[in-house]
Order: C-alpha cells, then sequence, then structure tokens
C-alpha cells in the first residue's frame, strides 16, 4: 500500500472511531425522542445537532492534526447543519411514505451522511497534515 493511501486509510479509521462518539449520541437521541413522539424530521435535527460538537473535538485533533480554531468550526457546523437538514427531509418523507420504522430510515442514511462528512473534512483540514496527537 503506497504511503498516501495508507495516510487516507488511517485517517478514515480514525475518523469513524472519532464518529462513533457522535453516533452514540445521534442515534440514542434520536431513538428516545422518536419514542417519546417527536417527529422523525425533528428528532433527527436534535440528536444530530447534538452530535456535531463532539465530533468537531475528536476528529480535529485525533484524526487530522488541527488545531481547534473558530473558523473551522463554522464552517463545520454549517456543512453539518446542511446535510442534517438534507438527511432530516429525506428521513421524514421516507417515514411518512412507507410502513418502514424512522429508526430504520435513519440507519439506512448513516453510510450516506458519513461518507460526504468525511470528504468535506478532508476538503476543511487539507493544509494539515496527519500526525499522532502529543
Amino acid at each position: 500500500m503506497s504511503p498516501r493511501l495508507l495516510a487516507v486509510v488511517r485517517r478514515l479509521l480514525s475518523f469513524a472511531a472519532g464518529s462513533s462518539a457522535g453516533l452514540v449520541i445521534d442515534l440514542g437521541g434520536f431513538f428516545t425522542l422518536v419514542t417519546l413522539g417527536v417527529a422523525p424530521w425533528l428528532a433527527n435535527a436534535i440528536s444530530s445537532s447534538a452530535a456535531v460538537t463532539a465530533v468537531y473535538l475528536l476528529v480535529t485533533r485525533y484524526t487530522f492534526g488541527a488545531r481547534r480554531r473558530v473558523r473551522t468550526y463554522v464552517v463545520f457546523v454549517a456543512w453539518y447543519a446542511a446535510v442534517i437538514v438534507v438527511s432530516s427531509t429525506a428521513i421524514q418523507l421516507l417515514a411518512a411514505t412507507t410502513a418502514v420504522d424512522p429508526f430504520v430510515w435513519k440507519l439506512v442514511s448513516i453510510p450516506f451522511t458519513f461518507a460526504a462528512n468525511f470528504c468535506f473534512s478532508l476538503v476543511l483540514f487539507r493544509d494539515r497534515r496527519f500526525t499522532a496527537p502529543t
């Protein structure tokens, strides 16, 4: 495996690990809110939003070796907000038009949102070399 490909794979695995904390917050919050009767689109928006800061704090340092900055945080949150709006809309539409549980649609959305977020983060932190935190 080439050094460049190896670096991308390391980043991908690190991003996946950092995103896991956010995923627990997101899925747990979504499930709880839907169970309490909150509309799927709103439950997704709330649970996803709660996970964004945790993911940012983890991936900036451990995945990209980047310093946390207000500018990158604002851009990161704006990107995630756009992804949350798109995925929340899709989940709501699919839940309303099928007999499939909204939680299933939430799970189906994860690989798509993960890939989009990883690719965007590569661009956002492109000036950062991968370094292990000290």
